[in-house]
């Protein structure tokens, strides 16, 4: 007999680290003894085997927008007759779950959580109306959530402060027992033999957000002497965009791109140096991966997660957008070892499973 239903509404799942924590996350409830269904849109085929080994209930409403979606949701959860746990995911989609909040039929029935994954200043680098408008609707909508959590202390308080209303914050179950399976992996992968030299690591997809052309113009400066290799591991829209930037630079026979890998803990580990190149960020699961398999790091100062994981520490951080001052850093990380504690301990499975129960039980 379960518990009760926790009900993610994640509409384009794909391959990202929303999608990845949110795996994360129902496997820990389903071991609570929680029934757990993945509500969707549009998909791909990245997880679907996991989801079907944990044995989470994935449902799609059909290939169509999430604004399209409302009734179909409201439908989705009228059929509901017991206590049901709505969790919703980034800012767009929560204000669609607070519109759906207000017409479905058994409101005292279900808890509507809304779980923010990135900070406000994503609305900084989004063009297009609608972008403009998310802010706004955010700050008038969000009032009928039951719960609000974000997951990292940054993006709850100025979240908190923006809309006037308690956030909490749950950080990332990152470090788990998938993860150091994973990271012990041989890497076979032709592409990736065929050149021995020492590497520098960016994992993402290949968005704005993400920044890899920093990283790129970065790495031209810092590998004067051909020393070293670029791997961004990841796909997106831009990769056409961020090949001819390498073209443009000279160092097309230095920056691979091989596109998504199931397993990129094993070149993480591998990797000279580790840099999250981002504009914005909630909290990065690939920064606390690095520095859980020991890598070096280095991570722009963005709002928000690398100053609170990295502690503040301004050796392992540099501004946004700052191609010299990247560069410098990355020369300095790879010539120095720099021992440091980061209490990872925060980010362990079984410590933030517990704490995500706790608050949305409360």
């Amino acid at each position: 007999m379960y518990k009760k239903e926790v009900i993610f509404f994640h509409p384009y799942f794909s391959d990202g680290g929303v999608e990845r924590t949110n795996l994360t996350l129902a496997k820990g409830l389903i071991e609570n003894n929680y029934k757990v269904t993945f509500l969707t849109t549009n998909f791909t085929n990245h997880f679907l085997k996991e989801i079907e080994g944990i044995g989470i209930n994935f449902v799609s409403l059909g290939n169509k927008s999430v604004s399209r979606a409302i009734f179909d949701i409201k439908n989705f959860l009228d059929k509901k007759q017991e206590k049901v746990y709505f969790i919703s995911c980034q800012y767009y989609v929560n204000v669609i779950s607070m519109i759906v909040s207000k017409i479905v039929k058994n409101r005292n029935n279900i808890k509507f959580i809304n779980f923010e994954r990135n900070h406000l200043d994503e609305f900084k680098y989004k063009e297009g109306i609608k972008n403009k408008l998310i802010p706004l609707f955010v700050k008038k909508l969000y009032k009928n959530s039951d719960v609000i959590l974000a997951n990292s202390k940054e993006t709850a308080n100025d979240l908190q402060r923006f809309i006037d209303k308690k956030v909490e914050y749950v950080y990332n179950p990152t470090i788990n027992k998938r993860l150091d399976f994973l990271k012990d992996e041989n890497i076979c992968e032709e592409w990736f033999l065929k050149d021995n030299r020492p590497f520098v690591l960016g994992i993402g997809r290949l968005a704005i957000q993400k920044d890899f052309q920093t990283l790129i113009k970065a790495f031209k400066l810092f590998n004067e002497n051909k020393n070293y290799r670029l791997i961004i591991l990841g796909d997106g829209e831009l990769r056409n965009k961020l090949q001819e930037v390498a073209i443009n630079l000279g160092i097309k026979n230095d920056v691979f791109m091989p596109g998504f890998v199931k397993n990129p803990y094993k070149f993480l580990i591998k990797a000279d140096l580790f840099v999250l190149s981002s504009l914005y960020e909630g909290l990065p699961n690939v920064l606390i991966e690095a520095l859980y398999v020991g890598s070096k790091v280095l991570s722009t100062n963005c709002k928000s997660g690398p100053k609170e994981i990295l502690l503040n520490d301004d050796r392992f951080l540099c501004n946004v957008g700052d191609v010299n001052g990247m560069a410098n850093k990355m020369k300095f990380l790879v010539k120095n070892e720099i021992k440091r504690d980061f209490s990872l301990e925060r980010f362990k499975y079984e410590n933030v499973i517990e704490k995500f129960i706790k608050v949305i039980e409360q």
